[in-house]
């Protein structure tokens, strides 16, 4: 049981890379007809819903993109700012999406910015106590510990909705602002879907990992 709790989060997170990676590379070679660059798409989504006074900016790697709300600034990897591909595109609106989200307070995303500051010292702490405990023979400290190191797999949790949502939006705002065609709407659709297996890969993998870190601490106690 346990071997399989490892093996089969690990074969599930290199399906979701192989996934994503093979998604992008395929719609990275497929040029949107209206032209626009990702930074472009994400200039004209923001300047539509109000948001001119973030930031776009360029970055290094690949499918490094992101939005921080600390400093309102919208990280476009190199690919997703200069290139006009349907990945472009949508990975930049998909940021955008999240931009939104803080806008209208969108309830997963303001309970999951809140969970950040807990999730990381619950997730340190609770793993010195689970440590503690499995070293002292203590079952509920160990399982104390356990249970504060769950506040990622929270996280993980609200996160799923928060990302599916930002997809929604993208792919609303690109055809609204004429950025992308209705024809090329699925290919956009499928490069966000694969994306967003990515959250779901992880979260299962660390739901995983819990039960696994469960199922030993219980045998240490029986």
């Amino acid at each position: 049981m346990e071997l399989l709790l490892i093996i089969i989060p690990i074969i599930f997170i290199m399906l979701s890379q192989w996934y994503i990676n093979s998604s992008y590379a395929k719609y990275n070679e497929y040029e949107v007809a209206s032209g626009k660059t990702g930074a472009e798409a994400a200039k004209e989504i923001l300047d539509a819903n109000g948001l001119s006074n973030v930031k776009i900016v360029k970055i290094e790697g690949t499918l490094t993109d992101h939005f921080d709300p600390r400093t309102n600034t919208v990280s476009l990897s190199n690919d997703i700012y200069s290139g006009s591909s349907v990945a472009a595109v949508a990975v930049a609106a998909h940021e955008c999406g999240h931009v939104i989200q803080h806008k209208e307070k969108y309830a997963p995303i303001v309970i999951r910015s809140a969970l950040v500051p807990v999730v990381n010292i619950a997730s340190k702490l609770g793993y010195a106590i689970m440590v503690a405990g499995v070293l002292a023979s203590i079952f509920n400290m160990a399982l104390i510990g356990l249970i504060l190191m769950c506040a990622t797999l929270i996280f993980q949790l609200v996160t799923l909705p928060t990302e599916f949502d930002a997809s929604n939006r993208a792919k609303k705002q690109l055809v609204k602002l004429g950025i992308i065609t209705k024809k090329e709407l699925s290919n956009v659709s499928s490069m966000l879907y694969a994306a967003a297996m990515t959250y779901l890969a992880s979260f299962f993998a660390s739901f995983a990992q819990m039960l696994r870190l469960f199922l030993q601490i219980n045998r240490r106690n029986n």
